[in-house]
């Protein structure tokens, strides 16, 4: 009787990490429904719409593709308090693989849910139970050509109810190119893999996403646009738009709605968000209104690394970047010469050294010519 209570609990556990609405039709078939919730408080700030974007380690855990475009090895951490007693913590690193162009991260997302009250067949209480959910991925991503980068994922995800554990491999993969200004993404979330419950078998909650993204570096203006289709839930539709002020503040803004739901139930609502930064330290906060007036508070920060610097007098800290980011040293210039005018020495006529006194003396005196009129004076 208890583990017939505990089996109908995990089904519970499947559908209420995500709220299950009327209208879709797998929705509440899927296991591991956390993995939906999304993650990272600046994406969330722009409504959740990051896959044209990427260049960021928080936009991996939507599009596996974006992680071959970070430049440097760089931390991330984030909090969410969801509704109820749930609660949401995401941890990733990433950067470099060695001297190559490929690039690898790691992930891991916890999500708590509290406690639930246990009943037998008789509806009887029998006792509390914990739940909670945990995600352990790994990812490796590498450009091809100028324009586009390919990025592949695993991730091992686990859910504990009570007693009951339940466990499963999933994977996602993603595409990402950038051009100039333009951005486009396409990304697979949790494709393949089933969620083991004992005797029982769950899919995972897969879902198929395209994004297109504008962003304007001299202003610091960004905007994005994505469109996902979840099997087992409503599809979507997310946008947002960021602007950064010398890499030091930031404000985001952006809406998500709900295709085909019914007005009164569906997850629509705006979002807020603003961020700030230095010494290659980055804070972010998001707030999310949905339809029913219920909200989320997400916080996260960021770390660089590289650019992570206490010196005073150098703000970003361009001492300890690596050489690969630097700015080269302006060329030294050439030191001036002077040249002075070329005067050509005094020479002074040599004397013949066999030339003597004598010599000058022997030489015959020039004679006086005769006057040819002698009458004159």
């Amino acid at each position: 009787m208890k583990t017939t209570t505990m089996v109908l609990c995990a089904g519970l556990l499947c559908a209420s990490s995500q709220p299950v609405h009327a209208g879709a039709e797998r929705a509440g078939t899927t296991a591991a429904n956390f993995l939906t919730v999304g993650s990272g408080a600046g994406i969330l700030g722009m409504g959740g719409a990051t896959l044209g974007l990427g260049g960021e380690l928080s936009s991996t855990a939507w599009n596996a593709g974006s992680l071959g475009w970070i430049r440097e090895t760089e931390m991330v951490l984030s909090h969410a308090g969801l509704t109820g007693q749930s609660m949401q913590e995401w941890a990733a690193v990433g950067g470099r693989l060695g001297p190559s162009q490929a690039r690898w991260g790691i992930s891991g997302l916890y999500q708590g849910d509290g406690t639930l009250e246990a009943r037998d067949d008789s509806n009887n209480p029998i006792g509390t139970f914990g739940l909670s959910s945990m995600a352990l991925g790994v990812y490796l991503a590498h450009p091809v050509g100028e324009f586009v980068s390919v990025g592949f994922g695993t991730k091992w995800v686990n859910e504990d109810v009570g007693t009951m554990r339940g466990s499963g491999p999933t994977f996602d993969g993603g595409l990402s190119v950038k051009a100039g200004m333009l951005g486009v993404g396409v990304a697979a979330q949790n494709a393949f893999g089933r969620m083991k419950f004992g005797n029982s078998q769950f899919d995972f909650p897969t879902s198929y996403g395209a994004g297109i993204a504008l962003s304007h570096e001299t202003s610091g203006l960004r905007v994005a646009l994505d469109a996902n289709f979840p099997n087992a839930y409503y599809k979507n539709m997310r946008g947002g738009a960021e602007w950064r002020w010398k890499d030091l503040a930031a404000v985001r803004v952006g809406y998500r709605t709900e295709l085909g739901a019914p007005a009164g139930e569906a997850l629509s609502g705006p979002t807020f968000g603003m961020g700030a930064g230095v010494h290659g330290v980055w804070l972010d906060y998001g707030y999310l209104i949905s339809s029913h007036s219920e909200s989320q508070h997400r916080i996260g920060m960021s770390f660089k690394p590289g650019h992570i610097n206490w010196t005073p007098g150098d703000p970003y800290g361009q001492k300890r970047m690596p050489k690969e980011f630097k700015d080269p040293p302006a060329p030294k210039p050439a030191p001036s010469k002077t040249l002075a005018p070329k005067t050509e020495p005094k020479t002074e006529a040599k004397k013949d050294p066999k030339e003597t006194k004598e010599d000058l003396e022997k030489e015959p005196k020039a004679e006086p010519k005769p006057n040819p009129n002698p009458n004159s004076p």
